[in-house]
């Protein structure tokens, strides 16, 4: 289940990734797998065809990898880094869909950035962990600073 972090409750021992194309390009790419593949397919709807390359959705040219949406980025970074908490401001309704179905990882927005067919998260809340099942449960916690 994916943890859902605010500003106000940002533990300060945490790290924070920001500039998830960077950290892409960096970490993330050299990891990946066959486990990419039905993440690439489903927000970006292409093929991934070796570590660093993927087939075009348009015309199957193979792309570099650094080519990949912001979104899929984000996903394949939060897929792959799950101790590390990634600001997911950038991503498209179809990339949070499938962050949010990830059975581990963390996110952070400034703002709620929450799918509508939200069925679990669990959000950090100081030192503790509240479980919401409800995308306006959810959004609720997330606009209010206390």
């Amino acid at each position: 289940m994916i943890t859902v972090y605010k500003k106000s409750k940002l533990p300060k021992d945490v790290e924070l990734i920001r500039l998830n194309d960077s950290y892409f390009n960096k970490f993330t790419a050299a990891l990946l797998n066959d486990n990419a593949k039905p993440i690439i397919k489903q927000i970006d709807r292409s093929e991934l065809l070796n570590k660093y390359s993927f087939a075009s959705r348009f015309d199957g040219t193979g792309l570099n990898i650094d080519k990949l949406s912001t979104g899929c980025k984000t996903a394949l970074n939060i897929f792959y880094n799950a101790d590390k908490v990634f600001d997911i401001s950038e991503c498209g309704e179809n990339a949070l869909e499938l962050i949010y179905s990830f059975e581990k990882g963390k996110v952070y927005c400034d703002y709620p950035m929450i799918p509508f067919n939200l069925i679990r998260a669990e959000a950090f809340d100081g030192g503790k962990a509240l479980v919401f099942n409800d995308y306006e449960e959810l959004k609720k916690w997330w606009e209010y600073e206390d």
